[in-house]
């Protein structure tokens, strides 16, 4: 899933180039680091890419070892649900017995081996019966910003990493983030899912039939290849995330424990978490000249970056434009790039 507009990351992902197809980290970007890890257990020719059309071209150029087939385009954003349904329905006219394994295209994961391993071993739990599995992360920190996975019941006929869903739970305050990591039994919710594409149509029949009829309605319209129908239907979709309209309801969900490192990369200040920092604790990324800065995010695309003596800063230049913000408010930059959208949006009006 390659959609969005990755607004927490202005000014270097924009509505144009967002989040998944910028190098944030290294010089892959982050959707070519996702089909880099999804290689180590399936093979180019099985890999799908769900996306707006905006981003088609930007997609293709940076994968060029897919071909156009394997880009599935949405006609409008319309959440997780929506998104993970239509590519059910490509996958299933190409396979009735097709597993679904569905990646977010903006995680950091630094263990390939390790991720492989796990999604292998999911792959087999889908492939055993009618479930919905999901990948659960183990903890490390007292998280708000992450929904948890609660899960204490072992799957014994299953993989020995492989667990019964207890619930699904919203994003924590601090404090019942905290017990979670003290009572044990929660884990983070990944957003990677895996099943059979014919397990979660059929489930989205059960929990979501309005979205399930509009998908028949697709069905039947990619048969007879009208483009128009299927744009119509799809724009009539509701906006809903996959956790809400059915993981949260199905009483056939299993969790695979995940055997490696995990990020969802969500904000500036995530970086420096995840990333190797300099002796200053500072995450540095182009070629910005820092004197006496400290536990900062550094970064300069393309352009000549100077900072002095400052402290818990997030400070990026790019073509862009230009971002300056403290380390703990990093979650309301969406703000700022939807200011800037809304001021070019007028200006194209006059």
């Amino acid at each position: 899933m390659a959609g969005g507009k990755g607004e927490r990351f202005w000014p270097l992902s924009t509505k144009k180039v967002p989040k998944p197809f910028v190098k944030l980290i290294g010089n892959r970007s982050m959707i070519q680091m996702t089909v880099d890890r999804a290689m180590g257990f399936v093979t180019a020719d099985h890999l799908f890419v769900v996306l707006g059309e905006e981003h088609a071209a930007v997609a293709r150029e940076q994968l060029p070892q897919l071909a156009a087939h394997q880009f599935i385009v949405e006609p409008a954003g319309r959440d997780t649900a929506p998104c993970i349904g239509f590519a059910a329905v490509h996958l299933r006219r190409r396979d009735r017995e097709a597993v679904m394994v569905v990646l977010p295209a903006d995680h950091y994961v630094p263990d390939v081996h390790s991720f492989a391993e796990t999604m292998s071993a999911a792959i087999a739990c889908a492939r055993k019966g009618d479930y919905l599995v999901t990948a659960g992360i183990w903890p490390t920190r007292p998280e708000t910003g992450y929904g948890y996975i609660h899960s204490t019941e072992r799957a014994t006929e299953m993989d020995e990493s492989c667990y019964r869903v207890n619930r699904f739970v919203e994003k924590p305050d601090e404090a019942r983030a905290g017990r979670y990591l003290s009572e044990g039994g929660y884990y983070w919710n990944s957003g990677i899912f895996v099943w059979r594409a014919e397990v979660v149509l059929r489930a989205m029949e059960l929990h979501m039939p309005e979205l399930r009829a509009r998908l028949e309605g697709i069905e039947e319209a990619l048969g007879v290849g009208d483009a128009g129908k299927v744009k119509d239907l799809f724009e009539g979709f509701q906006r809903i995330s996959i956790d809400y309209g059915l993981m949260e309801k199905a009483d056939n969900v299993l969790m695979m424990r995940a055997g490696f490192a995990w990020d969802d990369v969500g904000t500036w200040s995530s970086l420096r978490r995840t990333m190797v920092l300099d002796i200053n604790g500072n995450y540095v990324s182009g070629r910005p000249v820092c004197v006496d800065t400290t536990d900062c995010v550094i970064c300069g695309e393309d352009v000549k970056l100077g900072v002095v003596g400052v402290s818990n800063l997030v400070v990026v230049a790019s073509k862009e434009g230009v971002l300056v913000c403290d380390l703990r408010r990093d979650q309301d930059t969406r703000q700022i790039a939807r200011m800037f959208e809304d001021e070019d949006a007028e200006d194209q009006r006059l």
